[in-house]
């Protein structure tokens, strides 16, 4: 990994230690024609001190001087779009931190492999190694053909010659924060390899960096994905010039935004100060082959497998993480528990709050609540469930929620964000305040202790899940955002 980085990095070190050889009346001559060629052409990026001068002018501690990221933004904002015709097929580059077992991922592997399906062109760049974890989704998407890569794992030798000779992108690169300079420059090599027509980023990080690389390469048409509310709501969630950076995206005819529920789209626009009708809000979609209903017998071996007979189960699917709320969840639980004798609970997933999350359910009788980890046979679980409970703070639209759904399971769940779009309340399920653990176990009960109740959610949540989260309509409404006639695509 790294290598557009490290050729960028070793150009930069050149210039510096080549600098420091001239003799003092060369290096004031090459100022004076810099800034004469400045006068010439005031374009932004000039503005922008070289290497040479940074690391003439160190901070406290040694380093180049820092170039300010709104001088930086001003340069990358007068860069124009490529002239070039767009491809045929169209090129869409998906850039998104891992494949590993999230949401937005899946999201992420699903449009690239419709698009496939649909005649353009769609890869996948990764921003870290696909290693463990971090390549769940990977056999789903190269069952469809998608190229997956990892941004600077491997050079094309034609991106490297550019990033050497090109003094405007080498200065823009050169100047980005070194806190996220080696992502940047490696997208931007993968961006000059592939030649894009469209970069669709998912998640902050990658929207941040993949928008920089994009701007600074002249991609024509950019797509960032936000898939919860902003992240001031998550304080484990850092990201450097995150807000600053977003602001100057808004400002780029170039740049569109998506959210995948209304309420991170409001959120996310508040917090960057524009009007809401600048996001796409697209709806997660949830592919029907991969939802189909368990046959009784499929159900028979899955509840034989966690030695359940005739008990009811209570489901939870999510990440243990703070916005998640798993100590609310648990207090719910455990009531449940104590109110109905015949009811075993489950939850599936893991994260940074599984040592809280089990002392919490520390005292559940035994044998009545199992904490399965992180799992592929979620939709078994899901489809053998009675109803899926879940406590989240804050969701973008949260997978689970829609995937229970389509298998007839109940969702008992909080109003956390998305969660709203999520659940046609009273009908496919029952939602109640954020935190209130007492309001999930009364609504929980009341579909518990109503059979009548319960079997109308279940049929009414298939229809749901199926009407509001097709596949079909979430491709055509990303690839609208990424402005793509979709009944073109569709006759390819």
């Amino acid at each position: 990994m790294r290598l557009y980085f490290a050729e960028l990095d070793q150009l930069d070190q050149r210039r510096v230690a080549h600098a420091r050889t001239q003799h003092p009346l060369v290096t004031e001559l090459r100022k004076a024609r810099n800034a004469s060629v400045a006068r010439l052409d005031p374009a932004p990026w000039r503005s922008i001190p070289t290497p040479e001068a940074r690391a003439a002018n160190p901070d406290a501690h040694g380093h180049p001087a820092r170039v300010d990221d709104a001088l930086l933004a001003e340069a990358l904002l007068a860069i124009p779009a490529s002239r070039a015709k767009n491809h045929t097929p169209l090129r869409i580059m998906h850039v998104i931190g891992s494949l590993s077992a999230g949401g937005a991922e899946r999201q992420a592997v699903y449009l690239a492999r419709e698009s496939c399906r649909r005649g353009l062109s769609a890869s996948i760049t990764l921003l870290n190694p696909l290693a463990g974890a971090a390549s769940h989704y990977l056999p789903l998407a190269q069952e469809a053909g998608v190229t997956v890569r990892v941004a600077g794992e491997k050079a094309d030798p034609i991106a490297l010659r550019t990033l050497a000779k090109d003094a405007r992108l080498a200065r823009v690169l050169g100047a980005i924060d070194t806190q996220y300079r080696a992502w940047c420059a490696d997208l931007a090599g993968e961006f000059l390899a592939a030649h894009p027509d469209v970069v669709h980023s998912w998640l902050d990080h990658a929207n941040v960096w993949a928008g920089i690389a994009a701007l600074a390469t002249g991609v024509k048409r950019i797509v960032l994905s936000t898939r919860n509310v902003n992240p001031t709501h998550f304080p484990s969630l850092q990201i450097p010039g995150c807000l600053e950076w977003y602001r100057a995206f808004a400002r780029s005819p170039r740049v569109t935004f998506i959210a995948n529920s209304r309420a991170g789209a409001e959120d996310y626009a508040r917090w960057i100060g524009i009007d809401p009708s600048r996001f796409h809000i697209v709806l997660n979609g949830i592919d029907p082959s991969a939802m189909t209903p368990c046959s009784k017998s499929t159900t028979d071996r899955t509840r034989a497998a966690l030695g359940i007979d005739n008990a009811r189960i209570v489901l939870g699917v999510f990440r243990l993480a703070e916005e998640k709320q798993p100590l609310v969840w648990a207090d719910a639980a455990m009531q449940l528990l104590r109110a109905e004798k015949d009811i075993i609970i489950l939850h599936a997933g893991d994260g940074p709050l599984r040592e809280e999350f089990a002392a919490a359910m520390r005292d559940a009788p035994e044998g009545r609540f199992r904490m399965l980890g992180v799992r592929d046979d979620i939709g078994a679980l899901m489809s053998a469930s009675d109803m899926l409970l879940h406590a989240s703070r804050k969701e973008g639209t949260p997978n689970a929620l829609i995937e229970a759904q389509s298998l007839g399971c109940p969702v008992i769940a909080t109003r956390g964000g998305g969660t709203v779009d999520a659940v046609d309340d009273g009908v496919s399920g029952l939602l109640s305040d954020v935190g209130d653990a007492n309001a999930l176990v009364q609504n929980a009960l009341r579909v518990l202790r109503d059979p009548a109740l319960h079997a109308a959610m279940r049929a009414h949540a298939r229809q749901f899940a199926a009407k509001k989260f097709g596949l079909d309509r979430m491709v055509n409404e990303s690839l609208t955002a990424c402005a793509i006639n979709t009944q073109e695509a569709s006759r390819r």
